[in-house]
């Protein structure tokens, strides 16, 4: 996935700032893209550059102007090609697992704490998940009241089931996670009872 597609697929709602999109990746497809807003202000000017958005100022606080972008046909053209093919998976990197793979000479403390800091950070986010996936079923998660505002009645099903259907990968995930931090505790404390560790 790349940053253009992404900002194309926000765009695909409804015309939005920089800042309003780079919020938005904060809140929303952060669960699955971050992106900063130093990255985010660069891609928008190529995005325009290639005829893919288009832009318009408007003057906002006193002495500011603010820039909106909106998806053009070809940027419109260009996702659903982009929707359309395979999924190219990107490589795999798993920062916490390299970690552990090399961690056999530290003390056990420190393994332990590595374990119990990954569940902790997928507990958190399977709060939020599961928060989102309450919004979702209810029809008040935000992206998603602006996207079924700018879509027919009939396309509603899909549009709201997809979105679930994400969140729930999202929720399956954030418990496997879990579930394996838990079972790498389990072990490392039947390690440290037998002497081994």
């Amino acid at each position: 996935m790349s940053l253009k597609h992404a900002l194309l697929g926000f765009l695909s709602t409804e015309p939005a700032s920089g800042f309003d999109l780079a919020r938005e990746f904060g809140e929303s497809l952060g669960w699955f893209w971050y992106a900063s807003h130093s990255q985010i202000y660069p891609e928008l000017r190529r995005l325009e550059e290639q005829g893919l958005v288009q832009s318009t100022t408007s003057t906002g606080n006193p002495g500011k102007q603010k820039r909106t972008y909106r998806l053009t046909e070809a940027g419109a053209a260009e996702l659903r090609s982009w929707l359309e093919q395979p999924t190219e998976y990107a490589p795999m990197r798993d920062v916490e697992r390299l970690k552990l793979v090399f961690l056999d000479s530290a003390p056990i403390d420190v393994v332990r704490r590595h374990l119990e800091d990954h569940r902790k950070h997928h507990e958190d986010l399977l709060a939020v998940y599961s928060q989102q996936l309450r919004e979702l079923h209810q029809g008040v998660f935000p992206r998603l009241v602006k996207r079924l505002a700018s879509r027919p009645a009939s396309a509603h099903p899909m549009i709201t089931g997809l979105k679930v259907l994400a969140m729930q990968g999202n929720i399956a995930r954030a418990r496997t996670e879990i579930h394996w931090a838990e079972d790498a505790l389990s072990w490392l404390d039947g390690m440290e009872r037998e002497g081994r560790a």
